[in-house]
């Protein structure tokens, strides 16, 4: 899941910034903290997947669970980039 919500929340940056400046609303960090949500749920759920498994099916719960949160921190990024920046300035 934390792959596809930075994905996503890449390609609504892209997007949105222009749909914030022309309505003063803030659509992009509403977009990337909802996606950032999910990219955390999908850390717990990868971490509870890990009971009860055998020796090299843990490791590869164990780098999933490494990887996704190297992809929220990434979003945690993304969402204090789009909190901080104003989206009228180019």
């Amino acid at each position: 899941m934390p792959p596809v919500a930075w994905a996503l929340s890449t390609q609504l940056g892209q997007i949105t910034p222009y749909i914030d400046c022309r309505q003063t609303a803030s659509w992009t960090a509403a977009f990337c903290g909802i996606l950032l949500a999910v990219s955390i749920a999908g850390v717990f759920a990868s971490r509870a997947a890990s009971t009860g498994l055998v020796r090299y099916e843990r490791f590869i719960v164990d780098t999933s669970f490494l990887i996704a949160l190297a992809f929220v921190f990434a979003l945690s990024l993304q969402e204090a980039a789009t909190v901080l920046l104003d989206p009228c300035q180019r």
